[in-house]
């Protein structure tokens, strides 16, 4: 069992339901092999070779499943993102909509459909007890020891339910704002550093750490960077842009039984794990995520002036 999982487990797919694998050259022979272990009667688009695709979409009811399976370059740079997004339907689309994490390995695929739901939502309701306000320690054996205070809480579907509904899978994240200015410590990180972009521009490409990285924080802002040769490089990186790409602005938990990959989409998703958002996009024109293992999550006490 595995790739069956997808239309089975959290799909919620009925015996007359029809299958859409809507796909590109990159990702087709993942498709392919998605459709073998598919019952339903199951057709692939691939993007790269087919245009009416709209007209196929909009023919579908709403029990039919529409699942997408694209990868980075044909979603930003081919402008897929222009017709399907991870969070919304496409407009008009009555069937159930599945979007797959882009650029995802089929390994980590397999093990991420395979995640027990009650853990997923266990997660979810471990992490919803800390309401918006709630002033937070983060701390791990690896010496991440973090104080902060958080916003609001979000996460998207991870299952589909009902005809009509959409998922983001496998099982992704639930995270919050973190308040600005409100961090202090330091963030070790022992599992991935994402992509540092500023404005569109790639300025450096990371991964699975060599060496731990050490963040350390002031008032929301990271002040330091030490560790190994990734730490170098963000350092010297992240310093040479403007001090707001280095706000400390969220923290999420993974909700997937997956092993690393250096892929931040899939890491920042895996169970066990939290991840925390520096810079903001629309502000800064920067967002790097870095994420760590094993993170023990306590309320303070509430200062009030």
């Amino acid at each position: 069992m595995g790739l069956d999982l997808l239309a089975e487990k959290w799909c919620n797919l009925s015996p007359s339901s029809t299958v859409t694998l809507v796909t590109d050259g990159d990702r087709l022979e993942l498709a392919t092999k998605i459709r073998r272990h598919i019952s339903n009667p199951c057709s692939i688009i691939d993007l790269w070779n087919k245009r009416d695709v709209e007209q196929h979409l909009s023919s579908l009811s709403s029990s039919d499943l529409v699942v997408v399976l694209l990868s980075v370059h044909t979603f930003v740079d081919k402008g897929a993102n222009g017709l399907f997004s991870p969070f919304a339907k496409p407009k008009g689309l009555k069937a159930k909509y599945a979007f797959v994490r882009l650029d995802i390995p089929e390994e980590a695929l397999v093990e991420g459909l395979r995640t027990p739901k009650d853990l997923v939502y266990k997660k979810i309701l471990e992490v919803s007890k800390f309401s918006p306000g709630s002033r937070v320690r983060v701390s791990s054996d690896a010496g991440t020891d973090v104080v902060l205070e958080l916003g609001n809480t979000s996460t998207c579907r991870h299952e589909i339910v009902a005809d009509g509904e959409m998922a983001f899978l496998p099982p992704s994240e639930i995270f919050a704002e973190v308040i600005p200015g409100t961090a202090n410590g330091r963030i070790v990180v022992d599992v991935t550093c994402g992509q540092l972009y500023h404005f569109g521009v790639l300025m450096g490409q990371y991964g699975i750490v060599d060496k731990p990285v050490v963040l350390d924080v002031e008032d929301g802002y990271i002040i330091d960077v030490q560790g190994g040769r990734v730490g170098e490089d963000l350092r010297e990186k992240l310093f040479g842009l403007p001090r707001d790409c280095r706000f400390v602005v969220e923290l999420g938990h993974g909700l997937s039984t997956m092993s690393p990959t250096g892929i931040i989409g899939v890491d920042e998703s895996i169970l066990g794990t939290c991840h925390f958002g520096i810079g903001d996009a629309v502000t800064s024109g920067t967002h790097l995520d870095v994420v760590l293992k094993n993170p023990v999550l306590e309320k303070m006490e509430t200062i009030h002036d």
